[in-house]
């Protein structure tokens, strides 16, 4: 209950409103001006507690909203930003543009049952710091510590790596990755393995220490530890997948997720976990209303913002 007190105070309630409430510019001043009751420096020092955010996280929002099973994703999402001298800014490769650009990336490792999208911690990754396989273990431990238990984890061809997947099963957890066309299957490349269009084998990839299950579909090669799949159910698991890209997408468009201008790590940190946040309260919200998120956020830009977030005070309050 300390904790929920702590983060919930009003500059930081203000803050969550202003996310909640209107789909604006996410500076202080800006917010500040949609909350006129708290002042734009008292919402930059939210920004600057030493609050450890992604605890936070998981204790007051996500551990009431995740179930047993389930799925737990992982993925990145970049989005560009000019200010050179920022600290969390750095050169990143971007699929959008298709070119290295600079700007912000993060890791996220969201939980989802098809219809919940829960996160439950990020990362920054950043030119000369750990590689995105050594952030994604550290995500997948913490989510372990906490007691997870899922049916299945989801990650593109680039999480793929040998470290990863041997983390994963010694963990008991089973996984559904996209697979790259050179990777070597018994010593043979995969894209060699099979001339027609589909195929599927149990072997063993290099440097992974356990048999897994190939499918090739296509164009595209996927891998497993759960041997006893069949080609359809491996292909059907990892189209859950698109669950992360859903995330990705509202964070962006809804909750200031690349629209903050700090340059301090620290700042965007918060920043970033603040939209987390407003994200699971608007589930919740939009749940109990039985609308889509969407659909809520429309019906929110009606409203005038309150003087206090109820929404927020009655799902962080209750068992």
């Amino acid at each position: 209950m300390n904790n929920i007190k702590l983060l919930l105070t009003p500059a930081c309630a203000a803050y969550l409103a202003g996310l909640i409430y209107r789909n604006t510019r996410t500076s202080c001043l800006s917010l500040a001006g949609l909350c006129t009751q708290i002042s734009h420096d008292r919402l930059r020092r939210v920004l600057f507690q030493r609050w450890a955010w992604s605890r936070r996280l998981w204790d007051c929002c996500a551990s009431k909203l995740v179930r047993e099973g389930g799925y737990l994703i992982l993925d990145d999402t970049t989005w560009p930003r000019f200010a050179k001298r920022a600290a969390a800014v750095s050169l990143v490769w971007s699929s959008t543009a298709g070119r290295v650009i600079l700007g912000m990336q993060v890791v996220l490792l969201v939980w989802t049952d098809g219809h919940w999208k829960i996160p439950l911690g990020l990362r920054f990754w950043r030119t000369g710091g750990p590689s995105k396989v050594v952030l994604a273990e550290q995500l997948l431990r913490e989510a372990q510590r906490r007691g997870l238990r899922p049916t299945d984890v989801l990650f593109d061809s680039w999480y793929a790596a040998g470290r990863l997947l041997n983390l994963l099963d010694e963990q008991g957890w089973s996984y559904v990755s996209r697979l790259k066309s050179n990777r070597l299957l018994d010593g043979v490349a995969v894209k060699k393995k099979w001339p027609h269009r589909f195929g599927h084998a149990r072997g063993w990839l290099r440097k992974v220490k356990h048999e897994v299950l190939v499918v090739k579909d296509g164009r595209r090669y996927f891998v497993t530890n759960a041997t006893a799949l069949t080609s359809t159910a491996v292909k059907q698991q990892y189209r859950m997948r698109q669950q992360i890209e859903e995330t990705f997408r509202l964070l962006k468009q809804e909750f200031g997720w690349g629209s903050a201008s700090h340059q301090k790590l620290q700042a965007q940190n918060a920043h970033l976990h603040l939209g987390l946040y407003a994200l699971c309260l608007v589930q919740v919200a939009a749940h109990h209303q039985q609308q889509t998120i969407y659909a809520f956020r429309r019906s929110l830009f009606r409203l005038p913002i309150p003087d206090k977030l109820l929404l927020a005070e009655e799902f962080f309050c209750s068992a």
